[in-house]
């Protein structure tokens, strides 16, 4: 996905099915795994942050790769993301009082350890109970394991998208820069760096979502916010997830209360272009 020409749509396709293949992941690009937090804690940024940005803290580091499939876990063995920085790193300082203050230690620790930490919990449990069954037993209206298999994909689709969540974000943010891939892409395919922030932020407060996506689609190649009800629905098949903002009232209500805006500009403030040109760069 170059500048002047596409990578091709088969080409794609066969990165997509080759990594999820390789990592017995049923999506690719699943981040679920404490290398990347490693690789993401121990290696440093070299050099200066780009113009706007924030400086990289002490011991900060490198990309993590939400596009290189995980190692095979075993059924219900699933781990929980450890945080590659403390809960209340991503408090922002707020001098001028514009109320985008970042994120609190306190909801960090939450939404990280209560509902994140639920969707691998449960997740684990669902796969432990459909391979413990004697039986496959499906009816139209109700069997033990037809609700296991409803349920399966919430909880792995909620488990994947808070590793996106939280290993889009970095200590005081890391600004885009005009010379990466990815803003080059975003002008692209959006027309302007402040037409995409606009779609991106109207995603986030359509009724009835719970995520903003920006992901690559594999039916034209291109990048596309998508707006998901729940964690497994409103994405597209083969896609590849670059940013998840996580837009359930758990993630900002106690910061922000019903100023969703607020907490979603705080979130972009935020992010780690850094890491997520490195992902972008993968699929290019």
């Amino acid at each position: 996905m170059s500048e002047s020409v596409d990578l091709p749509r088969r080409e794609f396709l066969r990165r997509v099915v080759g990594t999820a293949m390789v990592g017995g992941a049923a999506i690719a690009g699943c981040s679920n795994q404490a290398e990347l937090v490693a690789n993401k804690s121990a290696a440093g940024r070299a050099g200066s942050p780009p113009p706007g940005g924030q400086p990289s803290p002490p011991g900060a580091a490198a990309v993590a790769s939400p596009g290189v499939a995980p190692a095979v876990a075993g059924v219900g063995e699933h781990k929980l993301l450890q945080l590659p920085y403390p809960y209340g790193a991503l408090a922002l300082a707020d001098p001028q009082g514009t109320g985008v203050k970042g994120i609190s230690r306190q909801v960090v620790e939450w939404h990280h350890d209560k509902h994140h930490a639920g969707y691998v919990t449960a997740l684990n449990a669902i796969e432990r109970d459909i391979a413990g069954l004697p039986t496959i037993e499906a009816k139209a209206n109700y069997s033990t394991f037809t609700e296991l298999k409803r349920r399966e994909t919430f909880n792995a689709s909620g488990m994947y998208l808070h590793d996106i969540y939280w290993l889009n974000l970095t200590p005081g943010g890391y600004a885009c820069d005009q010379s990466m891939g990815i803003y080059k892409r975003i002008v692209q395919d959006f027309g302007t760096w402040e037409r995409w922030q606009e779609e991106f932020i109207g995603t986030g407060q359509t009724p009835n979502t719970g995520w903003a996506v920006l992901a690559i689609a594999p039916y034209d190649l291109k990048l596309h916010c998508f707006a998901c009800s729940f964690h497994d629905l409103g994405g597209v098949w083969g896609s590849i997830p670059l940013i998840a903002l996580d837009v359930w009232e758990h993630a900002y209500y106690y910061d922000y209360g019903p100023d969703r805006v607020k907490y979603i500009n705080s979130f972009l403030r935020l992010l780690d272009w850094k890491s997520i040109d490195a992902d972008y760069q993968r699929w290019s």
